[in-house]
């Protein structure tokens, strides 16, 4: 690619993958300018469109790098664009182009000493390079906690022979959000130190340290840019100095959980069909009861009736729909499709033609009750008229609200709609039932609607469906789609891989992010009927809402803090926690959380020490809001809530008027627990660590004891293993 555009070459990036200039470079000899497009996928695809070349799942892979397929479809789409004129000299070129080195020859011999040492000049490079741009003041924004010490640091400035460049990491380690500071001491402490923070061995080669730092420094580049892509909205208050460094934190966190989880994965091969599928194909499932799209870690219906209506008409005008994503899974002796991606179109399209699932249930219910046998004929094929009967039969009136909340069919747009113009004008305002027969282009010939929807149509949905699948590649399968822009964020991750425990079924109802506890945690019924009161106290008391799963985020860390003894936590992100602790639990079949009593207890627990957290006065936690009063800040919330619920296993219901009698004291106290400036999970851990301490003392509540309380009801516990980490004297 630098070659074909005539500019110096590159060597391979961290990893032996493609860099981004070699695609910059190809887009400039064809004439696409891509240097904006953020992504390799993404550019790739860019200039792929631009040359008019295939780019599908073959074309690139995990960590947004581009497979030899795709390289070698954009090459060839590059020579074809240049030819006649260079295409025989681009040829030439690429014949001259010297062959890539190999580690290993045909012999099976070990690389040479030459090629060994063209490694480690590539590696020396990409560190040099990225330390340099995570230097410059071109931006002078930084997250909270993050300083650069040395700025302007000039490449050609970060030196190995003399081993100085460890200061030039030293100086922008902020960036790296590693798990502590590194020991400048000497060069074996800061090597040792560098080694543990990037989870290498600690007697790794220079070569291998090296490796691992310039994958970080990488990925640490990327953040930045998403980081000042972010700062962009302050002036326009669209974001905060803390909104933006939260959303950076979050990104390293999930950063390194995927890492850690994809390291720590031997999934073997997944069994995958890409496939095109009919509309009718989607209907029959969901006639048949054969597909969910409701599974436990979906969110909501959001899309308002208006998006549904676009869809439909883009699929009247024959426009491709992005892939839905199935989970094929077996359910007694039965196949059951589950939604992972593509809720919203199934949803849309099923609503239309009047075959959702809950849509044709309560047809069932209604035909009964109101005497008419033919109401789901009625219901399908003449809907205005079965509109007339729920005039009929029904004191509520059939709204476009209710028609929506029972997932019944909706009008295409009416008016000047110039989506459907032309041949499609006959059809604006019109419910499915009242143009089945209309006659359309469809894929390039006249056919009537019905067509489309019920029959097996030209017009096919792009399907992709993973069979026989383990947890853990499930997870696998799942970030893979989150970091190719699917929109599945890491809670929604956590919630696939896991809704099949009871415990992560227990934690959505009782964090208020699934409200039905009859349908997804049933046994939790027989103990109260009031679960959605937690979820209703995180929001109005501590304003986390129900978008996103951050409720269930929130429990899912204190839960796991309380009942997990995975080693000292504090060079773990969160996330990576709380799904060690998940992961314990689906792993051992005899684990005392897959007990349903015992996750009940669990569950009462978090209860319980949120009630008495909530019953005090506001006032009383006044430095752990946000500026405006209004809102909680997570870390402190978490800490004390977990204090909360260690004091309530050993005060049981007197929680309440202990805390209350020593709300003065807390209030005194707390105004000196400020969140450590650092955003290194050590340092938070450590806060963490500090605040629980202090509560249980407050509170009268001994540790020791709290700890062995919870490992006696729940047979784990990390309480002991966190106020072992308290150094801090408060």
């Amino acid at each position: 690619m630098y070659r074909i555009a005539n500019e110096p070459v590159e060597p391979l990036g961290p990893g032996s993958k493609e860099k981004r200039s070699a695609l910059e470079a190809l887009g400039r000899a064809v004439g696409a300018d891509v240097a904006s497009i953020r992504g390799k996928v993404e550019t790739g695809r860019a200039l792929a469109s631009h040359l008019g070349v295939a780019w599908d799942e073959r074309a690139y892979s995990a960590g947004d790098t581009i497979t030899l397929v795709g390289l070698n479809r954009l090459l060839e789409g590059a020579v074809r664009r240049l030819s006649p004129t260079r295409g025989p000299r681009m040829v030439e070129v690429l014949m001259q182009a010297p062959p890539a080195p190999r580690s290993v020859d045909v012999e099976g011999e070990a690389m040479s000493e030459d090629q060994d040492e063209q490694q480690r000049e590539d590696l020396q490079r990409s560190v040099a390079k990225a330390i340099a741009e995570l230097s410059s003041t071109e931006r002078t924004e930084t997250p909270q906690g993050v300083a650069v010490t040395t700025p302007d640091i000039e490449a050609a400035d970060v030196r190995f022979d003399d081993g100085s460049w460890r200061g030039s990491v030293g100086a922008v380690q902020g960036w790296l959000q590693l798990p502590g500071d590194l020991d400048p001491s000497s060069p074996e402490k800061f090597d040792a130190s560098l080694a543990d923070a990037l989870g290498t061995p600690s007697r790794a080669t220079e070569a291998d340290l090296l490796a691992a730092l310039a994958e970080r420094l990488d990925r640490a580049t990327e953040l930045r840019e998403r980081f000042l892509d972010t700062m962009e909205g302050v002036s326009e208050g669209d974001a905060t100095l803390e909104t933006a460094t939260r959303a950076w934190v979050t990104a390293w966190d999930e950063s390194v959980e995927e890492s850690e989880e994809y390291e720590s994965a031997s999934t073997g091969p997944i069994r995958a069909e890409a496939d095109t599928w009919p509309i009718q194909q989607f209907g029959q499932f969901a006639a048949d009861g054969e597909i969910d799209l409701a599974p436990s870690y979906q969110r909501a219906d959001v899309w308002p009736t208006t998006d549904a209506q676009m869809l439909i008409e883009s699929v009247l005008r024959g426009i491709p729909l992005p892939s839905i994503i199935i989970l094929q899974r077996l359910e007694n002796g039965r196949v059951i499709y589950e939604v992972v991606d593509g809720k919203q179109r199934l949803t849309s399209i099923l609503r239309f033609i009047g075959a959702h699932p809950i849509a044709l249930e309560t047809i069932e219910k209604k035909k009964d009750e109101w005497g008419e046998p033919y109401l789901r004929t009625i219901f399908t094929e003449d809907y205005p008229a079965f509109k007339k009967l729920w005039r009929k039969y029904e004191m509520e009136n059939l709204t476009a609200q209710t028609e929506r909340k029972n997932y019944f069919p909706f009008p295409l747009r009416k008016g000047d709609v110039k989506a459907l113009s032309g041949e499609l004008e006959p059809l604006r305002g019109k419910y499915y039932s009242e143009i089945r027969s209309k006659t359309i282009t469809v894929v390039g010939d006249p056919r009537p609607v019905k067509f489309v929807f019920e029959q097996a149509a030209t017009y096919k949905i792009p399907v992709i469906t993973y069979k026989d699948a383990t947890d853990e590649q499930i997870h696998e399968v799942f970030s893979l789609y989150n970091k190719q822009g699917k929109h599945l964020n890491a809670e929604e991750i956590r919630n696939a891989l896991y809704h099949h425990l009871d415990l992560m079924r227990a934690l959505l109802v009782t964090a208020g992010d699934a409200d039905d506890v009859e349908v997804v945690a049933p046994f939790l019924a027989a103990y109260d009927d009031e679960w959605s009161s937690t979820g209703e106290t995180l929001t109005k008391s501590y304003g986390f809402g129900k978008a996103g799963y951050k409720r269930t985020k929130l429990l899912s860390w204190i839960a796991s803090v309380l009942l997990f003894d995975g080693g000292r936590p504090e060079s773990r992100s969160t996330a990576g926690w709380i799904d060690s602790f998940l992961r314990r639990v689906s792993e051992d079949r005899h684990d005392v959380l897959r007990d349903d009593e015992t996750v009940a207890a669990a569950m009462i627990l978090l209860r319980r020490g949120l009630d008495a957290h909530a019953g005090l006065d506001p006032d009383v936690w006044v430095p752990f809001r946000n500026a405006t009063g209004q809102k909680w800040q997570e870390l402190q919330l978490v800490a004390s809530l977990i204090a909360f619920c260690a004091a309530y296993l050993i005060l049981d219901d007197e929680l309440e008027e202990v805390a209350e009698d020593a709300s003065e004291t807390i209030r005194e106290r707390s105004a000196g627990w400020r969140r450590p400036e650092k955003t290194q999970s050590r340092e938070q851990w450590r806060f963490i660590a500090m605040v629980v301490e202090n509560l249980l003392e407050i509170l009268g509540v001994d540790g020791v004891e709290a700890d062995r309380a919870l490992r006696e009801r729940f047979g784990s516990s990390g309480l002991g293993t966190l106020l072992g980490l308290n150094t801090v004297d408060v």
